[in-house]
């Protein structure tokens, strides 16, 4: 099990440092996620309102819409993608060192937490090469996936251009992302004990 440097909040420092992993549709943020949970860290399974995929394992906590008014006051990321709802709670986050999510939830997340550093990396896979994942490996249905493709390629473009994150992995290769993912962790981690 690994555990993460807390600083305490009267140093002026973080309570704790999260790793917001932030990807467009099957970019691999899943199974680079499924990787970190294997090698000890806690992987914060949001909240969604969507259907669960044919062969998805327990990637999201997948709930009603109706369900959603009940998390109302304890929501501190949330965002809509199409008309599905993804959200997690505070109590998620604090339990969690990794968290898969997307820019419109990254913005409403800072806006929110100010006591968490917040390291985001972007797992980037051109358009092409998602779709063949999507449709060829995932099997998605191709009308799913291209409403899913226009809902967040917007709020993707902003990101990318406006250089939302601090790191960027090219996942062509999911076990040399995942090598690279690792390291920027346990880099930025082990700064953490000399500042």
């Amino acid at each position: 099990m690994i555990t993460f440097l807390k600083k305490k909040k009267n140093n002026g420092g973080f309570m704790k440092t999260v790793f917001l992993i932030c990807g467009e549709s099957s970019s691999g943020k899943d199974s680079l996620a499924t990787m970190l949970k294997h090698d000890g860290y806690k992987v914060l399974k949001s909240y969604t309102t969507r259907p669960k995929r044919i062969n998805e394992s327990n990637t999201h906590i997948f709930i009603k819409p109706e369900d959603v008014v009940q998390y109302k006051n304890d929501m501190i990321a949330y965002t809509k993608i199409g008309e599905y709802e993804y959200f997690a709670t505070k109590q998620q986050l604090l339990d969690s060192d990794i968290y898969i999510i997307d820019p419109k939830g990254i913005e409403y997340l800072k806006s929110k937490i100010k006591n968490i550093k917040f390291i985001t990396i972007f797992i980037n896979v051109p358009e092409e090469e998602r779709k063949k994942r999507a449709l060829y490996i995932r099997k998605d249905d191709p009308e799913v996936v291209e409403k899913r493709f226009e809902a967040e390629r917007k709020q993707f473009d902003n990101f990318k251009l406006n250089a939302g994150f601090d790191y960027s992995i090219c996942n062509y290769d999911l076990n040399k992302a995942y090598k690279i993912l690792k390291f920027i962790i346990e880099t930025e981690l082990e700064g953490e004990l000399y500042e």
